[in-house]
């Protein structure tokens, strides 16, 4: 196995969990499927290319991140009905056309972000891609835009069996298999601690045009706090990170 990493930070981040409404929670990193999104902007390819090349090429990602804080932010949107696509002043005069929503953000966030494959020409391409985007990497919403700091060389992975991780997710529910791997005693009354949080996420879609159908969810398990899991884990320690590749 083969890889690389790009180090990534961003101002805002907000990776909204499937099927919200009024209040978009956002996930405390983002997942796989935003991940093949950014490969896709990258690289120039539409959302279906984008999976098609991840597919294609067996390329596995995780990501390791952190933030210094949530805030939430109201907006002001206007319900559509039907086939409208515009709006007049008269629309905009009338305030009944419109809803408010509240949405998470991350605040000021770092990313590392882990690309692997068994050949190494699709991670050159896409390390090529990366140094060079064809489209603004965001993280999240299309005004979070992500910086890029850097882009590691492609180095050989060997797996190993890990039981402890923070600050990643890791695929299927693992809430029943964790203790918290912190002492109390030295954590700053400031901080805020975490516990594992499971989502069933999309992670295949069917594509028919513009039209985007989810086909498969999986649960995956975001981890802040540091845990232990009972049941170690099929992963790698890259650049002393701790992660699953998939």
């Amino acid at each position: 196995m083969f890889s690389f990493s790009i180090t990534a930070k961003a101002i805002t981040a907000s990776f909204r969990v499937p099927e919200t409404h009024t209040f978009h929670q956002t996930l405390p990193l983002p997942p796989k499927t935003t991940i093949i999104g950014m490969i896709g902007a990258a690289l120039g390819l539409r959302l279906d290319e984008a999976h098609a090349f991840v597919d294609t090429n067996n390329i596995l990602v995780s990501v390791y991140g952190t933030h210094e804080g949530i805030m939430k932010d109201l907006w002001n949107y206007r319900k559509l009905t039907g086939k409208e696509k515009s709006y007049t002043l008269d629309d905009i005069k009338n305030r009944r056309q419109y809803s408010i929503l509240i949405r998470e953000f991350l605040y000021s966030n770092d990313f590392t972000f882990f690309f692997a494959a068994e050949k190494t020409e699709p991670l050159d391409m896409l390390k090529n891609a990366f140094s060079s985007p064809h489209y603004a990497l965001t993280a999240g919403n299309s005004d979070d835009l992500l910086k890029i700091c850097s882009i590691s060389d492609i180095q050989s992975l060997k797996p190993e069996k890990i039981n402890r991780f923070r600050n990643t997710f890791v695929p299927g529910d693992m809430s029943r298999f964790y203790k918290h791997d912190i002492d109390l005693k030295q954590v700053p009354i400031t901080q805020t601690l975490f516990t594992p949080q499971v989502f069933l996420l999309p992670t295949k879609f069917e594509f028919k045009g513009e039209e985007r159908r989810v086909i498969e969810r999986k649960p995956f398990t975001f981890i802040s706090t540091p845990v232990t899991f009972s049941l170690p884990l099929d992963g790698y320690c890259i650049d002393g990170k701790a992660v699953v590749l998939q």
